[in-house]
């Protein structure tokens, strides 16, 4: 009977816990958006607040291929040139009027391939993630630098521009387009065989291995899923645009990066969820909007990001520790 008592109150402890750091984010979203509306009266407006939601859904797209890597407790660096490599062979495809469908599958094709590379560096050749999507992001990223040769590429047709920059009735079609991955990313990962040996795989890759697991398909198959979506995030950011050239994917790693960790998904694996990227991508861009608003300087955007996701990280620590005692 106290053996049964002590294993109830086990786990409602557990879920005490995981309910403290689940609120954490959005009481965070929560709190910027109040002081945000006090601060700036534009803020609160349906042009802002869907320009927020437009500007984080690219963000997010890249986040939920970083959340699964380091979910695996791996990471994956390539992703800026992983992106600008596909999205620039999209757009040379489209500037030759090569069919939207076809220059777009061809892309996340490309993205997919560049992924499924990392993946086997790690598994196979035994390198380190780090040091082995570093490497692919050089190689990657010269290899874009070739391709476009320094050109521009600019306006696309109404089809391909159709996903970044046209809306349904008022709503941009770039969030529908989060939303949809959003959904098959939570059921892949809460409600599938998939989603259960990846959170096994990151928690103890070891015992996954001697329990039937084939970790390194798993590995190798995340890798993949990164790449495409790297892909489909920047195909969404030059239709945006309506341009493309060789540095487009700049700075889309570290955005990715940041909104995983600041999600709540952590480095040491198995921990972390793709709603938690989510509301990380949104906190980004809330920041960034919030500086634009009050007149802060574009360069102090990159010191604030950084803030929040070392305090985001630091806040995990110590609300678990909360919650344990």
């Amino acid at each position: 009977m106290k053996a049964k008592e002590t294993l109830s109150t086990g786990r409602e402890h557990r879920s005490s816990r995981e309910l403290l750091v689940a609120l954490a984010r959005p009481l965070m979203l929560l709190v910027m958006c109040v002081i945000m509306t006090f601060l700036s009266p534009a803020f609160l407006t349906k042009g802002n607040l869907l320009n927020v939601l437009r500007q984080a859904a690219p963000v997010f797209v890249l986040g939920a291929g970083q959340t699964l890597v380091i979910l695996s407790r791996g990471i994956d660096l390539s992703v800026d040139s992983v992106a600008a490599l596909s999205g620039v062979i999209t757009a040379s495809m489209l500037d030759r009027n090569v069919a939207v469908p076809i220059a777009m599958l061809t892309g996340l094709a490309v993205g997919g391939l560049l992924g499924l590379l990392n993946g086997i560096i790690v598994t196979k050749v035994k390198l380190p993630p780090f040091v082995a999507t570093f490497g692919t992001w050089l190689v990657f990223k010269g290899l874009t630098v070739l391709y476009i040769d320094g050109i521009v590429i600019w306006g696309f047709p109404e089809a391909f521009r159709f996903f970044g920059a046209r809306r349904i009735g008022a709503v941009p079609v770039v969030i529908f387009v989060a939303i949809t991955i959003f959904i098959i990313f939570h059921v892949v990962l809460r409600h599938t065989t998939f989603g259960r040996k990846l959170y096994a795989t990151g928690a103890n890759p070891k015992a996954s291995l001697m329990s039937g697991i084939k970790v390194n398909r798993l590995l190798v198959t995340i890798y993949a899923i990164s790449g495409l979506l790297s892909a489909l995030g920047c195909q969404l950011y030059i239709s945006r645009l309506n341009s493309a050239k060789c540095d487009i994917g700049e700075g889309f790693g570290m955005d990715a990066i940041a909104a995983t960790l600041i999600g709540g998904t952590s480095f040491e694996g198995g921990v972390g969820t793709i709603g938690g990227t989510a509301i990380g991508a949104l906190i980004i861009i809330l920041l960034r909007n919030a500086m634009n608003l009050l007149g802060i300087s574009p360069l102090w955007q990159g010191f604030a990001t950084g803030l929040v996701m070392i305090l985001a990280v630091l806040g995990d620590a110590f609300l678990r520790r909360v919650a344990e005692r």
